[in-house]
């Protein structure tokens, strides 16, 4: 073999190498690109896109989230609690009977004047997380603890936790007395593909 087809084959040898390492990189650079807009939103800015609705006074331009059908209501919550929510709000509209919640779910109060909101966020695990919201209404510093679960890849709160107890047990109380079927505590976490 002489000097100059030895040298040819290194050449190629080295062009077929660095066209695969081309190829192989290429392909895993899409999927990173194609992928990136599944990732996972952060708990913190759904929390974040909830508690902006209740800065200021609720008599004014606070006016909170508004849960006037099912689906607004599922799009917050876990299927049990939002199934209690929705049963609760049916209420309502029965002559002689009142909801257990009287008050908007996400403050538990009727009425807010909120400043000072912060949000802090602990995560659990892949599937679970803890925010707690500290904010000043009326001059009073109250605080508010969530327990979320991640279904597919959006967030929901599976329990919220004010001063004077808890929405899930507000509501479980009150299926309860009505014979309502109760959904289990821990809820089965859906496919993250959905």
């Amino acid at each position: 073999m002489t000097g100059d087809a030895f040298n040819c084959r290194v050449v190629l040898r080295r062009h077929f190498i660095a066209c695969l390492l081309v190829l192989v990189s290429v392909p895993a650079h899409a999927r990173s690109r194609t992928h990136a807009h599944l990732k996972d939103p952060p708990v913190k800015e759904f929390l974040d896109e909830i508690y902006r609705h209740y800065l200021g006074s609720s008599a004014s331009e606070a006016k909170g989230i508004a849960l006037t059908d099912p689906r607004a209501v599922r799009g917050y919550f876990t299927m049990g609690l939002a199934s209690l929510i929705i049963e609760d709000r049916a209420i309502d509209t029965r002559p002689g009977e009142r909801p257990a919640l009287d008050s908007d779910p996400f403050v538990g109060l009727r009425e807010w004047d909120i400043s000072n909101l912060s949000i802090d966020v602990k995560e659990i695990g892949p599937f679970k997380a803890t925010g707690t919201v500290n904010f000043t209404n009326g001059g009073k510093p109250e605080k508010v603890v969530l327990e979320l679960q991640r279904f597919g890849y959006d967030w929901r709160i599976a329990d919220i936790e004010w001063k004077t107890g808890s929405l899930r047990s507000v509501l479980r109380r009150k299926a309860a007395y009505m014979g309502v079927p109760l959904a289990s505590e821990e809820e089965t976490i859906s496919d993250p593909k959905r």
